[in-house]
């Protein structure tokens, strides 16, 4: 398998901060089943500022300790950019923004979690107008999608792709986000399985417990895809064939138990009844 979103750099964003717990990470994902990952720390103006080169540089370092401590395991550079940076088009074509195995046509954008800039679909189609593919990491956490799907819907009819972390999918991070994840996965709306790791202990490097829950919904084949060759292609700079977003006719149903949900967490007992 192959891990496209992975903050297992030691020490530049809130990830491990120590070497040995990065080595620890890539341990744990040789054991589950990876062979690849791409290193994907956060960009985020004024926090973590993390450039193409010092990317680069780190994901070297770490590949050395881990080829000198015989873990198979094969590190690529990457980066999760928050969409805060006006220039996009323009630092990445200059180099100074990574894009996903530093190929020139992917990037991983992180959305606002609780507003999104008015213009954002003419963002994004001035990324693909560039032949820069923007993946948007985990809408299924996106506040603001979570209210408004349609949102995602029009961002992937645009062009882009969009990732699903293993965790959301297992129930970890909560049922309501798991339903969400499902309608996401029923619309075509996510496009690969990713860890999102942080650590060592939670948020772990582990892809093979949210496979088998995707295998569940919607086949081996489509599923064994979204961990193995929809990766590569990104890996290789590759265009990417995926089946068109099927319209929201569901949306307003997601709407309706996402009420339902909230009322029955205030009142129990007949609440829907009385």
């Amino acid at each position: 398998m192959i891990d496209l979103h992975c903050h297992i750099l030691p020490g530049i964003d809130d990830g491990p901060e120590l070497l040995d717990e990065s080595i620890e990470m890539c341990r744990i994902a040789v054991n589950d089943g990876i062979s690849k990952v791409v290193c994907t720390p956060h960009h985020v103006t004024g926090k973590y500022n993390n450039n193409r080169e010092k990317i680069i540089r780190c994901v070297d370092k770490l590949q050395a300790s881990i080829d000198s401590e015989d873990i198979p395991l094969t590190l690529y550079p990457g980066c999760e950019i928050r969409l805060d940076d006006l220039d996009l088009v323009e630092n990445i074509k200059a180099g100074e923004l990574l894009t996903m195995n530093d190929s020139g046509r992917h990037i991983i954008l992180e959305l606002p979690n609780e507003s999104l800039p008015r213009n954002i679909e003419k963002i994004i189609s001035s990324l693909v107008f560039a032949g820069i593919i923007p993946i948007v990491a985990h809408p299924e956490k996106n506040h603001v999608i979570q209210k408004d799907p349609e949102i995602i819907y029009q961002l992937v009819r645009l062009g882009a792709l969009a990732q699903l972390t293993s965790s959301s999918l297992t129930g970890r991070l909560g049922s309501r986000i798991k339903k969400f994840s499902v309608f996401l996965l029923e619309h075509n709306l996510v496009h690969m399985l990713v860890t999102d790791a942080h650590a060592s202990r939670q948020r772990r490097p582990v892809l093979s417990e949210g496979l088998k829950r995707l295998k569940e919904i919607i086949g081996k084949k489509a599923a064994m895809g979204m961990v193995e060759t929809v990766p590569e292609k990104i890996l290789n700079g590759e265009d990417i064939d995926m089946e068109f977003p099927i319209p929201l006719e569901k949306k307003s149903i997601w709407k309706i138990n996402s009420f339902i949900s909230k009322v029955l967490r205030k009142h129990p007992v007949n609440a829907l009844t009385r």
